[in-house]
């Protein structure tokens, strides 16, 4: 009898499946240490301006970065429209030798990477107006929601994102969900000028967890609160009045060994108990009990163990009760544990 059996591939089941999460923060739980949403104002201004003061609660960067890295990354190819600024590329036709390569063609395609969340033609608008501006909605603010990934997983499920912001003296109460291909929608929001219910206000970006407040961004004159300074620059924290809910998915894979014993495998126990001298020290004695001995002795099976390459023990399964090892049909123990 072998202490060791080696599994084949038949014998193991890796399982993929998506687990969601859902999450809802108020007031200082979103930065708490365990939870660590960091809420950043941005502005377009000169990082050695007077302006550019410090922001954010969980970790501090000034306003200026808070803008930029904004800007860089998720809006470089929507500068001067919302559908995005494609410039001209030539193409290469490789000669004969390096010599007699061909640059030709006027081909207009993005310039960045720019995290498009759907294969809808996106529609962005970022203010690049230096702050302070004298139209306010060409003012170069906006406003970054930063969610850890140890809360949003591998991403933030789409449309479940939901941000509300209550009870100041500008305005009474502002919701923004999210549409399910990246754009944030206001809800029930007064903009001043515009007057409709449903007005893109920015975007969010599902697999870095990542929302961004844009003033304008619909287009128009419209213009939605600096959330950012609103929520702590400035020294006037309103945090309290914040509300944050989205869902997080994570792939979870279930692992199954299937553990089969044949008829003819593991016939003998190795608890000493069935020896006479229950293997004492120094004694080689290894003549088993009476009881042990007639064929019609069948062992039983306690527990499983998982050994590695090295036979190094990795995971232990233990059964709800003693099981029998039969002497005439395969016995099969199937271990599942995720990870």
């Amino acid at each position: 009898m072998s202490a060791f059996k080696q599994f084949t591939t038949k014998d193991i089941i890796f399982t993929p499946f998506i687990a969601d999460k859902g999450f809802n923060y108020s007031g200082s739980e979103i930065t708490g240490s365990d939870v660590g949403i960091n809420i950043y104002w941005g502005l377009n201004v000169s990082y050695n301006s007077p302006q550019d003061i410090g922001t954010g609660f969980v970790f501090t960067q000034s306003v200026s970065n808070a803008y930029n890295s904004s800007k860089q990354l998720y809006y470089t190819n929507f500068l001067t429209q919302s559908r995005g600024d494609n410039v001209p590329t030539r193409s290469l036709v490789p000669g004969a030798t390096q010599a007699d390569d061909e640059y030709v063609g006027n081909i207009n395609s993005p310039r960045f990477e720019n995290y498009l969340q759907s294969t809808l033609t996106q529609s962005r608008f970022i203010a690049t107006g230096s702050y302070p501006a004298v139209s306010l909605s060409n003012a170069g603010t906006l406003t970054t929601i930063s969610i850890p990934q140890k809360l949003f997983g591998e991403t933030i499920v789409p449309t479940s994102f939901r941000f509300q912001y209550k009870g100041t003296s500008r305005f009474d109460n502002m919701v923004i969900t999210d549409d399910g291909d990246g754009n944030l929608i206001s809800q029930s929001l007064d903009l001043g000028t515009d007057t409709s219910s449903s007005v893109v206000v920015g975007n969010i970006f599902y697999s870095q967890g990542i929302a961004v407040l844009t003033s304008g961004s619909n287009g128009s004159n419209a213009t939605i609160p600096n959330v950012g300074k609103d929520t702590g620059t400035d020294g006037n924290s309103d945090i309290n009045n914040v509300n944050i809910q989205f869902s997080s998915s994570l792939t979870i894979y279930e692992r199954q060994y299937k553990c089969t014993i044949l008829e003819n495998e593991f016939g003998n126990s190795t608890n000493p108990t069935i020896l006479k001298n229950e293997g004492g020290s120094g004694s080689f004695n290894m003549e088993y009990q009476d009881f042990a001995t007639g064929s019609y002795f069948s062992p039983y099976v306690t527990c499983v163990g998982l050994y590695n390459e090295n036979t190094e023990l990795i995971a232990v399964g233990k059964l709800s009760f003693p099981a029998p090892i039969s002497q005439f049909t395969d016995t099969t123990i199937i271990v599942n544990f995720d990870l």
